[in-house]
């Protein structure tokens, strides 16, 4: 069955969007949430139009598919922002250790781009490594500009930070495509 599969991708998005949020701004709950629940929309939609114009199923059975792909991770996504406001504060930001946080969001995002890749594409890994990586490098070339312009650290001592930051997860991306 698919549904828990869309579950677990949308779960794992969120949760990488509400960690990648917390490197940078509050409220962590509430921007992840804004920014997740349009982009989950839009899967769940492309879901259900698979579902109809693809596989035959009828518009109403998709329908109710849709409510809980779309519901499901888009509560969570309602529980994080309000417990982010209520136990955090409109946090929690991460202001130590941030490269541990960004090398996990990383893979947390690879993992959920994959989910998705394998529920809506005929190659998922080689898809999956084709959205991930150029999405991963502009974020990762987000956090040098943020390192750069608002920590005060040199480019040369934001370059090695980028190149890991973008490596590990990038790794994993193709490692997946070997195995």
């Amino acid at each position: 069955m698919r549904l828990p599969r869309f579950l677990l991708a949308g779960v794992l998005l969120y949760v990488s969007l509400f960690v990648l949020v917390a490197l940078f701004t509050a409220p962590v709950g509430a921007i992840a949430a804004i920014v997740f629940w349009p982009l989950w929309y839009a899967v769940a939609t492309v879901n259900a139009a698979v579902g109809v114009f693809a596989a035959g199923y009828k518009i109403g059975e998709e329908a109710a598919v849709m409510a809980a792909v779309f519901g499901i991770p888009a509560a969570v996504a309602g529980v994080g922002w309000l417990a982010s406001a209520r136990w955090w504060a409109g946090g929690p930001l991460i202001l130590s250790g941030r490269t541990a946080f960004v090398l996990g969001a990383g893979v947390l995002l690879w993992a959920a781009i994959r989910v998705l890749s394998g529920l809506l594409t005929a190659k998922p890994s080689g898809t999956a490594a084709l959205v991930f990586m150029p999405l991963w490098f502009l974020f990762c070339l987000a956090n040098l500009l943020v390192g750069v312009i608002v920590a005060g650290y040199g480019v040369g001592e934001e370059i090695p930070i980028l190149l890991l930051n973008f490596a590990v997860p990038a790794a994993v991306s193709v490692l997946a495509l070997r195995f």
